[in-house]
C-alpha cells in the first residue's frame, strides 16, 4: 500500500504522534500505544480522510506468510488505539469506521514547525547605576556569594543527575512484554515455583475455556480443563500439580489435576459465595482457601484444606461484617497475606498473618478495592498488590510489615492479579482493557421491541446502575472515566455529560428524587457505606446520617419525596430495609428477614426488595403485612438488575457467560416472557421509565486481558 508523505512529529488536536520514535503524545504526556495499534495509527495518518481497507491493513500488518486471527487482530488493534486516544466507535472524532470496509482518519492534521525561541537582548554593561540612597555591595562579597550559589546548583544538578542515571538505568533494565501472542481472554496467572512455567484461566467466549499452562517464552500453551467456571490455579511446592477452583450455579469446588495433563479429582465442595483465592503450602499438605458459610453466604474466612485426611481448620475470624479472602503463602512458608474487606466490597487492605493460625496484621490502611491476591517478593520482605489507590488500578509495594506503598516499576495500564515466583526477577499480572457503554431498549409494548437496542452513553470508562430521571430527560449513572467513581449525568441523548460529584473514592446507585432536582447515592468515605444528597445543578454533597456503625447502600425515594429508603448492614446480620425522612430523622426498620434495594412501587402500596444472602425479589405491603417473593430468578447480585412498573417487573436474567437479557414479569398474569437477549457481556444495573417503554442497561463493548511479564523485576 503506498504511503503518503506524514510530517513527523504529526499533530492533531492535542496529540503528537513521533514517527520515528514510535511515541504517541497527548498534551506533552507520552501515552502508551505500541505494536499493532500504533502502526495502525501510522497508516491512516499516511491517508488522512481517505479510506484505509481492511484488506489494505491485512498486507500492512500481518504478511502473507502470518497465521492470525485477522479480524480479532484488527478489531482488537483498533480497540485500543481508540482507548489511547479517548475516542468512540459511534460519534467518532479521530477514527471512523466505514462498515465491512475499513477505517478513515477524520481529525485535520497541523504539522506547524514550533517558532525558533528568540536570543535574549544583550544586557548593558556599560555602567552600573544603583537606586538612590542603596548601597552596592563589595565587589568581594558580591563574588563570594556568587561562587556559594553556582557551587549550590553544581550540587543540586550532580544529585539530579545521579538520580536521572540510576533511575534511568533501573527503569532500562526492566521490560514489560507479552507472555504470548495468544487469542481469547488471559486472567488469574501464576507462576510456577521455579518460574519456568505460567498457569492461567483463558477463554474466548466459544470453546476454549479453562486452565492453561504456558511455557514462559513460548508460543504454545497446553489446555488442562474445559470448564467455563474454571478460575484462579495455583501451583504444588514442587511443580508437579495445579490446584483451582471451579464456579457452579449454586456451589464452588476446588478440584487438582497434573501440570501437565491428566485426570482432575475434586478435593472439596463448598456453597457459592464470595470465595476467592487459592494457596498451596509448602509442604505439600494444605490448600489453603476462602470459606464460605452456607448458612450466611457474607461469612467468609480464611481456612485450610488438608489433602491427606481432607479435614478443614479454620485461620481466620474476620469481624462481623468482613470478608477474608485471596491468601497468598510466602515463598518461605512461614506467613500468609489476604485481603479483608466489607461485605460491599468497595473496602479492601492486605492482612499478614502467620500461616499456623493467630491474631493477621493490617498492612495497608487505604480502605480501597484490591484487585487479585497478593503477591510475595523473592526474599518475602515486601507484597505486591493492586489497587486503585491512586485512582488508576495499577500494582504498588509495600514492606510486609507495613508502612507507606511505592507504585511498581514498569506496568502502564490496568494492572491486577500480581504473582511473582521464588527466583529469577520476574514479575506476571492481569492487563485488562474494557469499554461498556449504556445501551437503550425502546418497547411497543411490554415484550416486543419498537426498534433494535442503540448506545446512548459511551464516553469512555467503565459505567454502572443507570437511572433515569422522572421526566426522562436524564440519565444518572457511576462512572470511573476520570480514575475515581464519582456520580455522572446526561441527557437522555448522551449529551452534555456531567460530573456531580467529585469525592475521589467511590460513589454509586444515584437515585432521582421526584421533582428530579436532587440525587441520593450511597457514598464509601472510609470502611463503612454511607447515604448522601447532592442538589442539581452544582450542589456540594452532603450525608444523611441513618445508622451508626452499618454499611449504608442503595438508596431510593418515597413517590412523595419524603422519604428515603435503603438498605443497612450491621455486624453479620443480614441487609435490611430501613426508611428515614428526606430532611433527616430517626430511622426506621422495615424488614426483619433480609432486604436490600428496596423501592417503593408506582402506587404505593408495596415495598419491593432483594435479598442479598437468599436471593429473589421480594415485596411486602407498606402498611404492614406478611412479604412475599415475586422472582426467584435474581440472584442476590443482582439486586440493582430490575424495575418495577405498573403492570409488571423487567429483570435482567443471566447466562453462564455473562451473556443475558431483559425478561418481563407481568403482574395480571404472572407469567414470565422474555423481551431480548444480548450476544454480549451485560453489566451491573437496570433502569426504566416511568410507563415502562423505554429500559436502560449496561452492555461490554469490548472486554481483553492479557498477562504481561516483568523482566528484571526487583
Amino acid at each position: 500500500m503506498p504511503h503518503g508523505h506524514i510530517h513527523s512529529p504529526a499533530k492533531f488536536d492535542r496529540f503528537e504522534v513521533d514517527l520515528r520514535t514510535g511515541e504517541l503524545r497527548k498534551g506533552g504526556r507520552r501515552i502508551r500505544l505500541q505494536g499493532q495499534p500504533f502502526q495502525v495509527l501510522s497508516l491512516l495518518l499516511s491517508r488522512p480522510g481517505e479510506l484505509v481497507s481492511r484488506e489494505d491493513l491485512h498486507q500492512e500488518l500481518w504478511p502473507a506468510d502470518t497465521f492470525v486471527d485477522f479480524d480479532h487482530g484488527l478489531n482488537s488493534a483498533i480497540a485500543r488505539l481508540r482507548e489511547a486516544l479517548g475516542d468512540s466507535a459511534d460519534k467518532p472524532r479521530y477514527i471512523e469506521t466505514v462498515a465491512k470496509r475499513g477505517y478513515r482518519f477524520v481529525a485535520p492534521l497541523s504539522n506547524h514547525a514550533a517558532a525558533p525561541s528568540q536570543s535574549p537582548e544583550p544586557a548593558n554593561t556599560a555602567s552600573e547605576v544603583q537606586p538612590s540612597g542603596e548601597r552596592r555591595p563589595s565587589s568581594r562579597k558580591f563574588a563570594v556569594a556568587i561562587a556559594a550559589v553556582c557551587l549550590g546548583l553544581l550540587c543540586a544538578v550532580g544529585a539530579w543527575t545521579a538520580h536521572r542515571i540510576n533511575s534511568g538505568s533501573l527503569l532500562s533494565r526492566i521490560e514489560v512484554v507479552p507472555v504470548g501472542a495468544m487469542r481469547g481472554f488471559q486472567a488469574t496467572p501464576a507462576f510456577s515455583p521455579d518460574g519456568g512455567l505460567l498457569a492461567f484461566r483463558e477463554s474466548d467466549g466459544a470453546s476454549n475455556m479453562g486452565i492453561y499452562v504456558a511455557v514462559i517464552g513460548g508460543d504454545k500453551s497446553l489446555q488442562l480443563t474445559r470448564d467455563r467456571g474454571d478460575c484462579c490455579p495455583t501451583w504444588s511446592p514442587d511443580g508437579s500439580q495445579i490446584a483451582f477452583l471451579r464456579y457452579s450455579e449454586k456451589s464452588f469446588s476446588i478440584y487438582i489435576v497434573p501440570a501437565l495433563g491428566g485426570t482432575e479429582h475434586r478435593v472439596y465442595e463448598g456453597p457459592a459465595g464470595a470465595a476467592e483465592g487459592l494457596t498451596w503450602s509448602g509442604d505439600a499438605r494444605l490448600v489453603v482457601f476462602s470459606e464460605c458459610s452456607a448458612a450466611n453466604p457474607t461469612r467468609v474466612r480464611i481456612s485450610a484444606l488438608s489433602l491427606p485426611d481432607s479435614s478443614i481448620r479454620a485461620l481466620t475470624d474476620p469481624p462481623p461484617g468482613y470478608l477474608d479472602r485471596n491468601p497468598t503463602y510466602s515463598h518461605d512458608g512461614s506467613h500468609i497475606a489476604f485481603i479483608r474487606s466489607t461485605v460491599a466490597g468497595v473496602t479492601n487492605d492486605i492482612f499478614v498473618m502467620p500461616a499456623s493460625g493467630g491474631e493477621p496484621k493490617r498492612v495497608t490502611f487505604d480502605n480501597r478495592p484490591v484487585m487479585g491476591p497478593p503477591a510475595w517478593t523473592p526474599d518475602d520482605r515486601e507484597i505486591v498488590f493492586s489497587s486503585d489507590r491512586g485512582a488508576a488500578t495499577a500494582l504498588w509495594r509495600i514492606s510486609a510489615n507495613g508502612g507507606t506503598p511505592s507504585p511498581v516499576a514498569g506496568p502502564v495500564g490496568a494492572a491486577t492479579w500480581p504473582s511473582i515466583p521464588a527466583k529469577k526477577g520476574l514479575l506476571v499480572y492481569e492487563q485488562s482493557l474494557s469499554n461498556a457503554n449504556i445501551w437503550r431498549l425502546d418497547l411497543k409494548d411490554h415484550t416486543h421491541l419498537d426498534k433494535p437496542p442503540f448506545a446512548i452513553i459511551s464516553e469512555k470508562g467503565s459505567k454502572a446502575r443507570p437511572d433515569l430521571s422522572p421526566g426522562g430527560k436524564k440519565i444518572a449513572f457511576e462512572s470511573d472515566r476520570l480514575g475515581f467513581w464519582d456520580i455522572w449525568t446526561c441527557n437522555s441523548d448522551g449529551t452534555d455529560c456531567v460530573r456531580a460529584t467529585s469525592l475521589r473514592g467511590t460513589a454509586g446507585r444515584a437515585r432521582w428524587s421526584p421533582d428530579g432536582h436532587k440525587l441520593a447515592f450511597e457514598f464509601h468515605p472510609n470502611e463503612r457505606g454511607e447515604i448522601y444528597l447532592v442538589e442539581l445543578p452544582g450542589g456540594t454533597p452532603r450525608l444523611i446520617p441513618t445508622v451508626p456503625g452499618a454499611d449504608n447502600l442503595s438508596p431510593s425515594w418515597s413517590n412523595d419525596g419524603k422519604w428515603l429508603y435503603f438498605a443497612s448492614k450491621r455486624g453479620n446480620e443480614p441487609f435490611q430495609a430501613w426508611k428515614i425522612p428526606a430532611a433527616g430523622g430517626t430511622p426506621i426498620q422495615l424488614t426483619k428477614s433480609g432486604g436490600i434495594s428496596p423501592i417503593e412501587s408506582p402506587d404505593g402500596r408495596f415495598l419491593y426488595y432483594s435479598k442479598y444472602e437468599q436471593g429473589g425479589l421480594w415485596r411486602r405491603p407498606l402498611d404492614g403485612g406478611e412479604e412475599t417473593e415475586v422472582v426467584r430468578e435474581v440472584t442476590g447480585y443482582q439486586w440493582p438488575d430490575w424495575v418495577v412498573t405498573r403492570d409488571g417487573i423487567y429483570f435482567l436474567r443471566f447466562d453462564q457467560t455473562s451473556h443475558g437479557g431483559v425478561e418481563f414479569l407481568e403482574f395480571a398474569t404472572g407469567k414470565t416472557a422474555e423481551v431480548w437477549n444480548s450476544d454480549r457481556d451485560m453489566g451491573w444495573g437496570l433502569a426504566g421509565s416511568q410507563d415502562g417503554r423505554s429500559l436502560m442497561y449496561i452492555q461490554d463493548e469490548f472486554s481483553e486481558s492479557d498477562i504481561m511479564l516483568i523482566k528484571n523485576f526487583r
